[in-house]
């Protein structure tokens, strides 16, 4: 777990540093059409997915615990297929949508990212489980912010245009390779554990895999949405200027929240593994060690972000200054969604992808609500009021209902009110 927060934190940095290169280099206008066109492909990326990312690692953990070499083949195919359906449904509209406004060169880059990056997320969270934290999560998001990062500082040293259509090539190029090199190590991890396994037969539960995969991909597309949609519907209600200062406050905002995802991750490669063997000790064990760590995290991070947010905004650009009380708003709603630590993940790994689906359908439709009710009232500091209060309402309810069906309190809570509220639940369908 140390290793993963560690990893995270050098991925945050780094994350940050490109965001402060890219609004630092390019025009008010650029830098808003960039983040317009990065959210929205970000977030088709997860639609893309079809939900595969998280039904593949469930899966991979599943099977191999069992033994069940058929199945896992299956499952795998399985996965495959819809992955790259999923592409091909999703990343044809918005080629079309992006070229009816931008030229065909930035449509055809913005389209290659978002195919590359889906099938990435895909290949990281099987490889998760299967393979380290490191491989995963770690290469991915360090080769997809370093790439494009050091794109910028070349055009900056030798003087060059920055074209934003590279900047979405380069990202694309860099998944690529990732992916690949995760795929070639996640055939050796198969190959050691089911040495005949090239030429097994292959085992389908497609109506339990569709409908299990069908409640995962709205779930998932419904949380990138709370990630990636209001950037995309502040440009549309006010400007891409505007957008982009809100895509800085956001990054800022989210910062120490993905500390404490590198937690989330690590947890989420030991947890299945240990909810179906059924060792509730250790899973008590793990649960405890990241509450303490999700606590500390999200308290040294509201002290920087809250303390410093002037400065912080300032080393971005100096006419983003003026959003600091924008910064103080998302800051407390991230907080909340860091604390509530891994319930939405103990929710689908445990088999109530349902209840998780309610719950981020709601605050989805809360926040979208909220945008178009108070951004015309109050303009930015609305949208933050209302992604604030969606976070907020969605940490409550996922502690809450982690508790009542899976019987287990993932958030920070666990430590002043006991471990576990009652025993735990198997996993249903």
């Amino acid at each position: 777990m140390t290793g993963a927060f560690a990893l995270r934190v050098l991925v945050t940095i780094v994350n940050l540093g490109l965001v402060t290169l890219a609004a630092r280099t390019l025009s008010g206008h650029d830098f808003g059409t960039y983040s317009m066109l990065f959210s929205a492909a970000g977030l088709l990326s997860v639609v893309a997915t079809f939900g595969q990312q998280i039904f593949i690692m469930r899966s991979w953990s599943e099977y191999t615990s069992a033994g069940d070499e058929p199945k896992l083949k299956g499952a795998m195919t399985f996965t495959a297929l819809a992955s790259l359906a999923g592409t091909i449904l999703v990343g044809l509209p918005f080629f079309f949508w992006v070229s009816l406004e931008h030229d065909t060169l930035l449509a055809t880059s913005t389209t290659l990212y978002l195919v590359c990056f889906s099938l990435l997320l895909i290949s990281a969270h099987v490889t998760r489980g299967a393979v380290g934290v490191g491989v995963s999560d770690g290469l991915t998001y360090l080769m997809v912010a370093t790439c494009p990062a050091i794109y910028l500082l070349g055009c900056v040293v030798t003087g060059a245009t920055i074209e934003i259509h590279t900047i979405f090539l380069t990202i694309a190029a860099a998944s690529c390779v990732t992916m690949i090199v995760q795929m070639t190590l996640l055939r050796r991890r198969v190959h050691a554990q089911f040495p005949h396994f090239a030429r097994s037969s292959s085992a389908f539960e497609l109506r339990t895999w569709s409908a299990r995969s069908a409640k995962l991909w709205i779930s998932s597309s419904l949380e990138a949405a709370n990630q990636y949609a209001d950037v995309v519907i502040i440009g549309y209600l006010m400007s891409p200027t505007v957008a982009g200062a809100y895509f800085v406050t956001t990054r800022i905002a989210n910062a120490f929240a993905m500390a404490t995802a590198a937690v989330y991750i690590s947890s989420t490669r030991h947890f299945p593994h240990l909810y179906y063997s059924q060792q509730h000790r250790e899973l008590d064990g793990l649960l405890d060690s990241v509450a303490l760590v999700t606590l500390a995290i999200v308290g040294g991070g509201l002290m920087v972000v809250l303390g410093g947010g002037h400065w912080i905004l300032y080393l971005f650009n100096a006419g983003y200054v003026p959003y600091y009380g924008a910064l103080a708003i998302l800051t407390a709603g991230t907080a909340a969604v860091a604390a509530s630590g891994p319930c939405g993940s103990i929710l689908m790994l445990t088999g109530h992808e349902g209840r998780y689906l309610a719950i981020i359908g709601g605050t989805v439709l809360l926040r979208a609500a909220g945008f178009f009710v108070l951004i015309p009232l109050f303009g930015i500091s609305g949208a933050v009021a209302a992604t604030a209060m969606s976070f907020i309402t969605q940490a409550l309810l996922m502690r809450k209902a982690s508790i009542q069906l899976a019987g287990i309190d993932g958030s920070v809570l666990r430590l002043v009110r006991g471990r576990r509220q009652r025993p735990f639940t198997q996993a249903a369908e």
